[in-house]
């Protein structure tokens, strides 16, 4: 049965006011992962998102604008996720150009895809929704290309040699990282991850090696 909003006590329950909007969030976030995640964002109103949230509608608009809004802030939660791991790994792998890639790589398949749910939303359901989500969109992923370039800065890769430029080469791999990771999730490339990112390391590496002296 969904929440009502005869709140009128500063504490209920135990909780505070402000943690019960917390707590109605969350709820409402993870009810957008699982309806945009299956179901998909343009097949998902507001009305459905509250039912499985069990929460009327009046609360979905106290935490979020709208459906785009919701979505946003999933995203959000998404990127910083694969981010955060994929970080983690390079920061924690050996200084060897193969070694730091192959961590990064790995790290990030796999947090984006220990959840199909996810991995939709990250991939395929934020795609074209506004010019605005579209823009963050973009930006994350030459946020991971810049990421990738600065590691192997590190390790001694220079920015550009003759034509090759390093951003470029960085940019192409997350872009054909994304695209085969949404292949694999949809069941399109029949391959093993662990050989889908053995792939994508002996891709980059055999053309980012260009612009070691």
């Amino acid at each position: 049965m969904a929440e009502t909003a005869g709140e009128t006590s500063r504490t209920w329950r135990g909780q505070t006011i402000e943690e019960r909007q917390a707590d109605r969030r969350l709820r409402l976030i993870e009810a957008g992962i699982e309806l945009f995640g299956t179901r998909g964002y343009a097949n998902t109103p507001v009305k459905a998102i509250c039912e499985e949230a069990g929460l009327t509608e009046r609360y979905f608009y106290e935490a979020f604008e709208d459906r785009e809004d919701l979505l946003d802030t999933i995203y959000e939660i998404l990127i910083a996720d694969c981010a955060r791991a994929t970080v983690e790994a390079i920061d924690g792998s050996s200084d060897e150009l193969d070694v730091s890639m192959r961590a990064g790589l790995t790290a990030f398949a796999n947090e984006l895809t220990r959840d199909p749910r996810r991995a939709r939303i990250q991939e395929i359901e934020v795609v074209g929704v506004s010019p605005a989500l579209e823009q963050k969109r973009r930006e994350s992923i030459h946020a991971f290309a810049a990421m990738l370039a600065n590691r192997t800065r590190e390790l001694g890769g220079k920015d550009q040699i003759g034509p090759l430029r390093l951003d470029v080469i960085a940019l192409g791999l997350v872009g054909s990282v994304n695209e085969q990771l949404i292949d694999y999730v949809l069941g399109y490339l029949d391959i093993s991850l662990e050989d889908l990112i053995e792939n994508q390391i002996t891709a980059f590496t055999a053309v980012a090696r260009e612009l070691f002296d």
